[in-house]
């Protein structure tokens, strides 16, 4: 079976060998070199490593714990960087945080050459899962009902990008798994997809495309998952954070709100679709965050026990 379990990338897991610190340059939103070993006992400056673009869900956690540990009186410092410069860096203490790391497939060869210098902060999501969704009004209930309702979706299914490892679990798993290879399958883009369910709901027609959870779309449009009754989507994976070893003993209170750190569908999406769709915070991910917090005080308060972040907005 086809493992790959991200959308926008050809290959999820990229070979571990290859990857070093002088590979990919790193771009910084607050000049963080992220060549300083932190993370010491009563160190106040915390650096989270974000994750390369299109991974939305980690960049909206990334700045969720951001704007908490800012509340609590810590210096954040945020860069994004290729995934093998941040496991590497993150194993040598260069970065404090990782909050995107999906196990038991997607990092797991991450994992088998850092995790012993590593420690896991908890996990945030348990539901990150690659999908086929439809119109909510529309006939089918699983994903073999395709086959019998092929007329009522135009005789195809709305794909994302060529090399997506997405669109190999579909052209090689599932839609020959469940005899849909009559099914049009078409891919293109990302935003191709999302262009057809936001048609759909204007026309009155029905969709199915490929998806993932967690997605804004879930939030933005009246759209549902389809069964998946043999599996060949895979099974659900868990989102995790991660930090350096000896982190969680040099700042214990962090690592007791992070245990308490969860985002279900709706927040991902809600953040997201902020993040995305509103044009104040397209270019202002932290903006978009903060903005969400403020509409949602009680969620650094169910981190942290107090209500620091119900009142002040964090800068970078």
């Amino acid at each position: 079976m086809f493992t790959a379990r991200r959308t926008r990338y050809a290959a999820a897991t990229v070979a571990v060998s290859a990857l070093a610190l002088s590979v990919a340059a790193c771009s910084s939103d607050d000049d963080a070199s992220g060549s300083d070993k932190s993370g010491s006992a009563g160190d106040k400056t915390i650096s989270i490593a974000l994750p390369p673009a299109g991974w939305d869900e980690g960049t909206a956690a990334s700045y969720v714990i951001k704007k908490v540990l800012t509340d609590q009186g810590y210096t954040v410092k945020t860069q994004s960087a290729d995934l093998g410069i941040i496991f590497t860096g993150l194993a040598g203490g260069s970065y404090d945080i990782y909050a995107d790391t999906w196990l038991p497939v997607t990092h797991a060869a991450y994992m088998k050459k850092y995790g012993d210098k590593l420690e896991d902060l908890g996990t945030w999501y348990d539901g990150a899962k690659l999908t086929i969704a439809v119109n909510e009004d529309s006939p089918a209930q699983s994903i073999e009902d395709l086959k019998k309702y092929a007329k009522d979706y135009d005789n195809k299914l709305v794909g994302i990008e060529a090399g997506a490892g997405e669109t190999g679990v579909v052209k090689n798993d599932m839609l020959p798994g469940y005899g849909l290879d009559d099914l049009n399958f078409q891919t293109s883009s990302t935003s191709a997809m999302l262009a057809s369910l936001k048609s759909v709901e204007q026309s009155g027609k029905n969709v199915a495309v490929t998806l993932w959870r967690p997605h804004w779309a879930y939030t933005q449009f009246k759209i549902r998952d389809l069964e998946d009754p043999k599996g060949l989507m895979g099974d659900a994976e868990q989102i995790h954070a991660y930090a350096h070893k000896g982190f969680a003993a040099a700042h214990p209170d962090i690592a007791a709100w992070m245990k308490n750190f969860k985002l279900t569908d709706t927040q991902i999406g809600e953040i997201e679709n902020l993040m995305r769709n509103d044009d104040r915070f397209k270019n202002d991910p932290e903006g978009a965050v903060n903005e969400w917090l403020e509409k949602n005080p009680e969620f650094i308060k169910s981190l942290t026990g107090d209500a620091a972040g119900a009142t002040e907005t964090s800068g970078s």
